[in-house]
C-alpha cells in the first residue's frame, strides 16, 4: 500500500519499498504539498515553504527540478501520479488514509467519540502506534514543518493523555504508572497527566509517592511559571490527602496483618533493615524474587525455596532482597531474619557465629548454645524446622559457608546475596543482577538529588548516570552529593566525574563510599584472581578476548581462559558476546576497572607492569602480522616490521587466522587503547609498532580512519618526546597512507615528503616507501610525469634485491601511469614484472590487482574477450580473499566490458552492487567511479534524463576529491547528455574543457578524443 509518512522522518513507502527521495529540498517540497493535501500550492508559496526568507534567485526553477526529482523517486516504487501540475503550481492528490498524520487525526477523533470503552482504548493505541519518531517531520527545519510538527505533537500529547485516562477508567492503574512517569518527566508543566499519575499511584497503594508527585509539580510550576497548580490538580491532591475514593477510585486492598499466635510471649523477630524509601525500578527482578518466596509452603514441596541474587559490588543486591522481604512479610509470621555474613571488611563470618546469631534471634538462651558447628546446626534445624520464617543471608562468600544455615523444611524461604554466582548450591534459583536501564537510573538520581533540583539540561543527568556506569550505589552517591550541595549545577558534578583518575574519590558522600564497596569485592578474590583482575584493568580496554590474560600473566592460554571465567563468576567481568572469530568477548565495568587499576599501581612495580604490557603487545603484533599476511586488502605491505613478537598457542592462532578480517575488527579498539597506554607510559617503540598494526587492521579494510589517525597521533607524540627520528619517519609514512586511503592526495603527498626528509640516505627502504607513496599520490592526481619520476626513483632505491612485494607495488604504479598515458607496451611490461613478483611472493591481493590492471589495458585497446578473462581471474582471487574493495573495483571494470559488448542488464546489476559497497564503506572514489559508469550505461541506452543525475553527482565527487582528469572524463560523458537534450553550446564548451584537461595531463584521451570537440 502506498503511504506518505510524516509522523517521524518524512518517508514514502509502497509495500515493502521505500522511495529514495534524495536531499532535503525534494523532501521539503513533498512535505509541504502533503501537509496541504488537496490544496493547489503556487510555485511562489512553495518557494516560501522550502527556503523561508532565504530563497535564491533561481528558486522558482529549482522548485520544478525538485518536483521532478520527487516524481522520479515515486515512479521507482510504482506511483507517479501523486504530484500533479495545477496552475499556478502543484497539488498532492491522494486519499487522506494514505498519509499517516491524517489517519492519526481521524483515529484520535474516533477514539474520543467512543466514550470510556475498551474499544476507545484500542483505537487510541492504534493512533499512537503510527508515530515512528520523537516528533513529526523530523529532519526538516523550515517554518511550515516546525509549525505542523508542533500541531501534531500537541495532538499526540492529547492522545496519550486520553489513553492514560481510559486506562484508569478501565482499572489498569498498574500498567499505567511507568508510561505516566516518563510522560510527566518529559512534560512537567502539563497538569492533567500529573493528576493521572497521582491517581494511579493512589490506587496502587503508593500514597506517599502520589503526594511527592504533587509537590514536585507545584515546585516546577512555581519555578518555571511563577504560578500554583490549577483547581483540578489541587482537587486531586486534596483527594489523596483525605483518601477520597469517590474522586480517585478504589485503591488496592491492604493485606491483613496476621494476628499473633495465641500464647506467644514475645514478638516475632524482624531483623530486616528498613526498606529504601526511594527504591525504584527492578520490576522484573522483584517479580522473580517475590514469586519464588511465595512458593513457601506449597503442597508437595519438601525443601525451602532458595534464591541467590548475585552481582557486582554496588549493584543493589541487598536492597532488592530487603525490598522483597518487606513486600512478603505477611507470609512469615514467625519472623524475618537477616545476617550479614561478613564479620569484618576482609573476613567472612564463620558458620558457627552465623548459626549462633540466628539461634539467639529465635529466642534461644545464649548460655545454652553449644560450641561446635555440628551441634549448632542440629539445634538450628530443630528450632527453624516448624517455623515460617524468611531468612536473608547477605554477602555470602561461598557455598560451604551457606549450607549449615539453610532450613530443613518447606515452611521457610531463603534469599541469598553474593558477589559470586554460587552455582554449586543445591536446589537454588539464580538471578544475575545487572545494572538498571537508563530510565530507572535517572529516576533514582532525581529522587535522591531532591525534587527541588532543576534539570534544565537533562543531558547532564544522563551523563552523570553514564559516568556512574548506571551502578545504583554510584548513582545514589552522586545524587546525595547534589542533594548536599543545592548550589551546585549538575554540570559541575559532571565535570568532576569525567576525570577517570579522580572519579572514585568523587563518588563518596557521608558513610557511602563506592571505593569501600569495591574494595570488599576485591578482597573476596584469591591472590591469583586479584592479580588477573589488576592486569586486565591495566590497559583500559573496552573489551577483550580471554587469551590476552596469557601474556599479561605470563601463563598458558587455557589457564588464562580459566582465570577470566573465574572473574566472570565473581561478577567483576561481563561476557558481552562473541566476535567474528567465534571467541567470547569480555569487559570490566568502568568503575571496577578504575579500582583494579588503582590496586595495580599500588601492589605491582612499574617494571612488572611494563613487562606485562610488553608481552601483550608482542603477542598482538605476532597475531596481527600473520593475520595481515592472510587477510584481504594486501595490508601486510603497509605493516612495518615490529621490534618484538611473542607467539601464542596454536589453537589461538588457528582461530584468528581462519578469519583474519574478523579478528582485526574485534581487536581494533583494544589495539588503539594499547597504543594510547604505551604512548603515555614511555613505551614509544611499542606504541609505534602497535600503530603500524592498525594500518593492517579493519581501520584500513573498512575505512575506519578515526582509529588509524588517533593511534598514529598518540604514537607520534611519544616518538618525538623520545627523539626517535626513524620512528617518526615511519609514522609519517603511515599518516601518508591514511590520507591516501581517505582520498586526500595532496595531504598524502606532503606526509610522505616529510617522511622522505627524515629517512634521508640512512634508511633506503624507508626512503623507497616514501617515494613510492609520493608517486602514488601524484598518480591519482593525474600528475603523470611527476609520478613516473618518483616511482622510478623508488624502484631504484629498492634495487634488485629489495622486498619483492614492495618492488611489485612500484612496478604496478609505473604500469598504471603508462596505461593512462596510452603507452600500452610499456604498461604491459611493467605490469607483467609486477605480476611475476607478486606471484613469487605468494601475494594474492597484489596478483588480483595486477590482473585487473592488465585487463584495463586490454579493454582500452578493444580486446574485450581478453579483458573479461583477466577480470574474472581477478574476481575469483578477491572473492576468495573476501576482499570487498577488490571485488567492487573489479566488478566495475567488468561491468564496463559488459556494457561495451551489449549486456547492459548484467552491467547494471554489477554497478548497483558496487555503488552500495562504496557508500557503505565511505569510499568516495569508488562511489564516483560506479556513478560515472552507471551514467555511461544509461547514456548508451539513450535515457539521457536517467544518465544526468549519476553523472552530475560523479562530477561533483571528482571535484571534491581534487581529481581533474576523472572529472574531465565525466564531463565528457555529460556533454553527451546535454547534446541529446539540445544544449549544444553547453556540450561543446564542456568537451573543449575536458579536452584541455586531457592534453594538460598527457592522458590517453588527448589522442583518442582529438577531433571530437564538436557534438
Amino acid at each position: 500500500m502506498f503511504e506518505v509518512r510524516l509522523l517521524g522522518p518524512v518517508e514514502v513507502w509502497e509495500g515493502g519499498r521505500r522511495a529514495p527521495l534524495g536531499g532535503s529540498r525534494p523532501l521539503a517540497v513533498l512535505a509541504a504539498l502533503v501537509v496541504h493535501l488537496g490544496e493547489v500550492i503556487s510555485t511562489e508559496r512553495l518557494v516560501d515553504f522550502v527556503w523561508d526568507e532565504e530563497a535564491p534567485a533561481t528558486a522558482g526553477a529549482l522548485v520544478a527540478t525538485h518536483v521532478s526529482a520527487v516524481r522520479r523517486a515515486l515512479a521507482r516504487v510504482g506511483t507517479d501520479e501523486v504530484i500533479r501540475t495545477r496552475p499556478p503550481g502543484y497539488v498532492a492528490e491522494l486519499a487522506a488514509d494514505r498519509v499517516d498524520a491524517r489517519r492519526f487525526e481521524e483515529l484520535l477523533a474516533a477514539g474520543r467519540s467512543l466514550g470510556r470503552t475498551e474499544e476507545a482504548a484500542d483505537v487510541l493505541a492504534e493512533a499512537l502506534g503510527l508515530w515512528r519518531g520523537r516528533e513529526a517531520l523530523e529532519g526538516l527545519g523550515q517554518s511550515f514543518a516546525r509549525i505542523e510538527a508542533a500541531r501534531l505533537g500537541e495532538l499526540r500529547l492529547v492522545a496519550q493523555e486520553e489513553s492514560f485516562g481510559l486506562d484508569l477508567e478501565l482499572d489498569r492503574a498498574d500498567g499505567t504508572i511507568a508510561p505516566l512517569l516518563a510522560h510527566v518527566a518529559a512534560h512537567p508543566l502539563r497538569e492533567r497527566p500529573r493528576g493521572q499519575l497521582m491517581t494511579a499511584l493512589f490506587r496502587t497503594g503508593r500514597v506517599s509517592d502520589a503526594l511527592r508527585v504533587y509537590q514536585e509539580g507545584r515546585s516546577v510550576l512555581r519555578d518555571e511559571l511563577g504560578i500554583d497548580p490549577g483547581p483540578e490538580l489541587r482537587a486531586v491532591h486534596q483527594a489523596v490527602l483525605t483518601h477520597d475514593t469517590g474522586v480517585l477510585g478504589t485503591g488496592r486492598a491492604t493485606r491483613p496483618v496476621p494476628a499473633p499466635r495465641s500464647g506467644r510471649t514475645r514478638p516475632a523477630p524482624s531483623h530486616l533493615p528498613p526498606d529504601i524509601a526511594d527504591f525504584v525500578g527492578r520490576a522484573e527482578q522483584v517479580k522473580w524474587a517475590t514469586e519464588l518466596v511465595r512458593g513457601v509452603g506449597d503442597t508437595g514441596r519438601t525443601a525451602p525455596p532458595i534464591g541467590v541474587i548475585s552481582g557486582r559490588s554496588g549493584i543493589g543486591k541487598t536492597a532488592l532482597a530487603v525490598h522483597v522481604g518487606h513486600r512478603t512479610a505477611d507470609l512469615f509470621p514467625d519472623g524475618r531474619l537477616f545476617v550479614d555474613l561478613r564479620a569484618a571488611d576482609t573476613t567472612p563470618l564463620e558458620p558457627a557465629d552465623a548459626l549462633a546469631r540466628l539461634l539467639r534471634a529465635m529466642g534461644v538462651d545464649p548460655d545454652t548454645l553449644p560450641s561446635g558447628v555440628e551441634e549448632l546446626t542440629g539445634l538450628y534445624r530443630t528450632h527453624i524446622g516448624h517455623r515460617r520464617t524468611l531468612i536473608v543471608l547477605d554477602n555470602a562468600a561461598g557455598e560451604a559457608h551457606l549450607r549449615p544455615l539453610l532450613p530443613p523444611g518447606p515452611g521457610s524461604a531463603v534469599l541469598i546475596t553474593s558477589r559470586r554466582r554460587l552455582v554449586a548450591l543445591e536446589g537454588a534459583a539464580h538471578l544475575d543482577l545487572a545494572a538498571p536501564d537508563e530510565a530507572e537510573a535517572l529516576d533514582l538520581l532525581r529522587r535522591v538529588a531532591g525534587a527541588g533540583r532543576s534539570w534544565a539540561e537533562p543531558e547532564q543527568a544522563a551523563e552523570i548516570v553514564a559516568l556512574c556506569g548506571r551502578l545504583p550505589l554510584a548513582v545514589r552517591i552522586a545524587g546525595a552529593r547534589l542533594a548536599a550541595r543545592p548550589h551546585w549545577a549538575p554540570g559541575r558534578l559532571v565535570g568532576r566525574l569525567r576525570d577517570e583518575r579522580r572519579r572514585l574519590n568523587e563518588l563518596s558522600a557521608g558513610d557511602l563510599e563506592l571505593r569501600a564497596s569495591l574494595e570488599l569485592g576485591y578482597s573476596d578474590l584469591d591472590p591469583q584472581e586479584r592479580r588477573a583482575l589488576r592486569r586486565l584493568a591495566l590497559l583500559d580496554l573496552p573489551d577483550f578476548a580471554a587469551w590476552i590474560a596469557a601474556p599479561l600473566l605470563d601463563i598458558g592460554t587455557e589457564e588464562a581462559e580459566e582465570a577470566v571465567e573465574r572473574l566472570v563468576d565473581c561478577h567483576f567481568i561481563d561476557v558481552v558476546g562473541a566476535d567474528g572469530t567465534g571467541l567470547a568477548r569480555y569487559r570490566i565495568h568502568d568503575l571496577a576497572r578504575e579500582h583494579a587499576r588503582e590496586r595495580c599501581l599500588v601492589e605491582e612495580s612499574a617494571e612488572d607492569r611494563a613487562a606485562a604490557v610488553a608481552r601483550l603487545a608482542a603477542s598482538w603484533l605476532d597475531l596481527a602480522r600473520k593475520a595481515a599476511a592472510r587477510g584481504p586488502g594486501g595490508a601486510t605491505r603497509h605493516f612495518p616490521e615490529p621490534a618484538a613478537v611473542r607467539p601464542l598457542g596454536p589453537e589461538i592462532e588457528e582461530a584468528v587466522l581462519a578469519r583474519p578480517a574478523a579478528w582485526f575488527a574485534a581487536e581494533q579498539a583494544g589495539l588503539l587503547a594499547a597504543v594510547t597506554h604505551c604512548a603515555d607510559h614511555g613505551m614509544a617503540r611499542t606504541a609505534r609498532d602497535l600503530a603500524g598494526a592498525l594500518i593492517a587492521s579493519s581501520a584500513a579494510l573498512y575505512n575506519q580512519f578515526d582509529a588509524w589517525s588517533r593511534a598514529h597521533t598518540a604514537a607520534m607524540a611519544a616518538v618525538r618526546r623520545g627523539g626517535d627520528v626513524e620512528g617518526e619517519a615511519w609514522l609519517l609514512a603511515g599518516l601518508g597512507q591514511l590520507r591516501y586511503e581517505q582520498d586526500r592526495f595532496e595531504d598524502s603527498y606532503a606526509y610522505f615528503a616529510d617522511a622522505l626528509r627524515l629517512f634521508g640516505e640512512r634508511l633506503p627502504d624507508g626512503a623507497a616507501v616514501a617515494l613510492a607513496g609520493m608517486g602514488t599520490a601524484r598518480r591519482e592526481q593525474a600528475r603523470y610525469a611527476e609520478a613516473l619520476e618518483l616511482l622510478e626513483a623508488a624502484l631504484e632505491r629498492y634495487g634488485d634485491t629489495g622486498d619483492a612485494g614492495a618492488r611489485a607495488g612500484v612496478l604496478y604504479g609505473i604500469g598504471y601511469v603508462h596505461r593512462e598515458q596510452g603507452r600500452g607496451p610499456q604498461a604491459r611490461a611493467a605490469l607483467s614484472g609486477a605480476l611475476a613478483l607478486y606471484r613469487a611472493s605468494a601475494d594474492l591481493h597484489g596478483e588480483g590487482l595486477t590482473l585487473r590492471s592488465l585487463g584495463l589495458c586490454d579493454r582500452a585497446e578493444g580486446r574485450y574477450a581478453d579483458a573479461e578473462r583477466l577480470f574474472l581471474d581477478a574476481l575469483r582471487i578477491f572473492t576468495g580473499l573476501q576482499d570487498t574493495f577488490g571485488v567492487m573495483y573489479t566488478e566495475q571494470a567488468l561491468a564496463k566490458v559488459e556494457l561495451r559488448t551489449g549486456r547492459p542488464a548484467e552491467a547494471g546489476r554489477r554497478l548497483m552492487r558496487c555503488l552500495a559497497v562504496a557508500r557503505e564503506r565511505q569510499d568516495r572514489f569508488g562511489e564516483a567511479l560506479a556513478l560515472r559508469t552507471l551514467g555511461e550505461l544509461r547514456l548508451a541506452a539513450g535515457d539521457t534524463e536517467a544518465a544526468r543525475e549519476p553523472l552530475e553527482r560523479a562530477a561533483e565527487l571528482w571535484a571534491e576529491l581534487g581529481l581533474p582528469l576523472w572529472r574531465a572524463r565525466t564531463v565528457w560523458d555529460l556533454a553527451g547528455v546535454w547534446s541529446a537534450d539540445g544544449e549544444t553550446e553547453r556540450a561543446r564548451a564542456a568537451r573543449a574543457e575536458a579536452l584541455e584537461v586531457f592534453r594538460s595531463v598527457g592522458g590517453r584521451e588527448a589522442r583518442e578524443r582529438a577531433g571530437d570537440e564538436t557534438p
